[in-house]
């Protein structure tokens, strides 16, 4: 068989591993951040929506604490729903597959071309293949392809890898044409903006050959001023608009890290130093992925996971500036400058909400896969090994084994995303002090009716996370599901406290106030969730449910009367005192309030309605006595406190 032939022998072996590997994913479900940027996003459930995607970042999703100006993303989103037609996970995981396949072709291009510029031999095309297998069946790669969400992280990568290789083709070069797959990279997920730099070292290196010493010592200025004005126009373009957008667009905020403190851009940059260590630990041996790992602020430099990370890191530079003063190794050089470059967004001084995680490596990686697979190559070529019918025999064992053990391992980590439990337990065990992971976990057991080994997960994230509004929402509704209406309140009411900027805990409580039929309350709150998330699909519906009941409050007060009538309990007298207090009918809110004393003389939100009722009348000292009787029976009770301080200073004002 000629070269030709056995190329593409060796392509439709690889293809078919790759497509049997990647068999088992499509039917996996939507995961975390899917959630609130896919699943309740009303906007993406109409395609004439797209052009509005360009205008605002609120259509990213319904959290406002996570959105961000990323257009095409969403633009991605209701394009696969569209073509679905529903919230069908499968056509997302096609979609997304279909554009990882794309993006392997064109690396086998781009790779070829760099090689070619090394040296002209019928090996470049098999190191291509070879290289591209690797990194398409790397089992970390599995965390980005799995989690829908993060076809940010693919798709960008797919952008700058096509903007490269066209920057390699002189007409698409001549015309500018390279700089169209840039912007759309970056108007899918920022790190985009990194390909102008990438670009930088690549003309440097390859275009110029300037080496890193000459570039950091100004030994071949001209040179590097040439390199500098071919890489003018994405360097201005990619920044300017990254400038633009963060002006335009996003709101000023601190990042806050998943523990709730915030980290000094020094420490969050060397604990950065550890992460990129485990980035590189997996890349080597991925035993260690997570779908949300647990990394946390070293909080001084002197520690040795800190001081040995830093010497790793070191090392890589240090083989980067010397493989860059040899032009048969500038793409090992190249590929170490493109692992850094990439992480540089969330690795640098700026600190970001979550310090680590395994999905950010998509990008870096095809920088690794270079890097290493030429200095791989360079060492066997070096030593003459392929002539020797042993070493020849070892290495191609070695590759089918390593082949093989990212096939298994990514079509493990497929199975792993394919169940909600398996997927937050796995997180649980290999980070323990995420709050996240146990919150998640804590649900599968709550969607299961566990709701022992629920309250235990959920009491581990309020350990590790507790100001944070999931895990009171969770806790509210386990609290519910449990028979505790008066917990469950409270944990809606807290949420609601710490984190007044996140829609589900206005949804939620709505939802928890509807089932007790306190209809005029449960439209107020999901008023103000619509004021802070319009597109919350969830909320929409919660509105349009609410919104005819309440137009009835007559038919709500006569409803309630019936049932105390019928089912004379505590819980059914409050609901009908707040009817009547909404409805301005303070006596009967007041007589509502001592029947379900009767009934539970230890009904601390009874006392309360009560007070509300006589500060209504401005009988203060009443009010007082009540909320009072509110507060002994439960000193936390934060309404009742409003309530006393509203009737002491009221009773204050009318005694002077």
């Amino acid at each position: 068989m000629s070269n030709r032939n056995n190329i593409i022998a060796g392509v439709v072996f690889f293809l078919t591993i790759f497509c049997i590997t990647y068999s088992n994913h499509f039917t996996n479900g939507f995961e975390f951040d899917d959630t609130h940027t896919i699943v309740n996003n009303q906007y993406i459930r109409n395609i004439n929506n797209v052009p509005l995607f360009f205008t605002d970042i609120k259509y990213y999703g319904t959290n406002p604490g996570n959105q961000g100006y990323n257009p095409m993303l969403v633009t991605l989103n209701a394009i696969d729903y569209w073509w679905a037609g529903e919230l069908n996970p499968v056509y997302f995981h096609v979609s997304i597959f279909l554009w990882y396949m794309v993006q392997l072709v064109v690396m086998y291009f781009l790779f070829l071309n760099i090689f070619r510029l090394i040296e002209k031999k019928n090996q470049n095309r098999w190191i291509s293949l070879l290289l591209v297998a690797f990194y398409a069946l790397h089992t970390a790669n599995a965390e980005t392809i799995n989690y829908i969400i993060m076809r940010s992280d693919s798709f960008s990568a797919l952008c700058i890898v096509v903007a490269l290789f066209m920057w390699q083709i002189q007409i698409t070069r001549k015309y500018y044409l390279y700089l169209l797959p840039m912007v759309i990279g970056i108007l899918t997920k920022e790190v985009g903006v990194m390909f102008s730099p990438i670009l930088l070292m690549y003309i440097l290196l390859f275009e110029e050959q300037v080496s890193l010493k000459d570039f950091f010592l100004f030994k071949k200025n001209k040179e590097t001023l040439r390199a500098l004005i071919k890489s003018a126009p994405a360097l201005l373009l990619s920044f300017g608009i990254f400038i633009a957008t963060r002006k335009f667009f996003m709101p000023e905020n601190i990042s806050l890290l998943s523990s709730g403190n915030v980290a000094t851009p020094w420490q969050y940059f060397y604990t950065q130093w550890v992460v990129i260590a485990h980035y590189l630990g997996n890349f080597i041996l991925p035993l260690d992925l997570s779908a949300d790992p647990d990394f946390e602020i070293f909080p001084a430099i002197l520690n040795r996971k800190v001081l040995l990370s830093l010497i790793i890191l070191l090392a890589m530079v240090i083989i980067a500036f010397w493989a860059s003063a040899q032009k048969k190794n500038y793409p090992i050089a190249f590929g170490i400058l493109w692992f850094f470059i990439s992480l540089a967004p969330t690795s640098s001084f700026i600190p970001f909400g979550q310090i680590a995680n395994d999905h950010r490596t998509f990008l870096p990686y095809i920088g690794l896969v270079l890097s290493a697979g030429w200095g791989a190559y360079r060492l066997v070529t070096h030593f003459k090994l392929l002539e020797i019918k042993k070493w020849k025999y070892i290495i191609s064992m070695s590759y089918i084994f390593t082949i093989a053990f990212h096939s298994y391992g990514t079509y493990q980590r497929n199975i792993m995303w394919g169940s909600s439990e398996k997927l937050w337990k796995d997180v649980t065990e290999k980070s323990p002090r995420n709050g996240r992971g146990w919150m998640n976990y804590g649900l599968i057991h709550m969607q299961n009716g566990r709701y022992d080994e629920a309250l235990a997960c959920f009491t581990k994230t309020l350990e590790f996370m507790p100001y944070w509004a999931y895990i009171h929402i969770n806790m509210g509704i386990l609290k519910n599901a449990m028979g505790n209406q008066y917990e469950a309140e409270t944990y809606f009411l807290s949420a609601i406290k710490y984190q007044p900027e996140v829609p589900e805990g206005y949804y939620y409580y709505a939802n928890f106030l509807l089932n007790q039929n306190r209809f005029s309350e449960a439209f107020s709150y999901v008023q103000k969730g619509l004021e802070i998330s319009p597109g919350h699909s969830n909320l929409n519906q919660l509105y349009s449910t609410l919104k005819n009941a309440v137009q009835n409050p007559q038919q709500q007060l006569s409803y309630y009367e019936d049932l105390c009538k019928r089912e004379p309990s505590a819980t059914n007298f409050i609901e009908l005192s707040v009817l009547y207090y909404q409805n301005n009918m303070f006596e009967k809110c007041i007589e509502a309030g001592k029947n379900a004393i009767k009934i539970d003389s230890t009904n601390a939100i009874a006392y309360n309605n009560i007070c509300s009722a006589y500060n209504a009348m401005q009988q203060y000292e009443k009010a007082i006595e009540a909320c009072n009787a509110a507060l002994r029976i439960d000193p936390t009770f934060e309404r009742a406190k409003n309530n006393l301080a509203l009737a002491l200073n009221q009773n204050k004002q009318g005694k002077k």
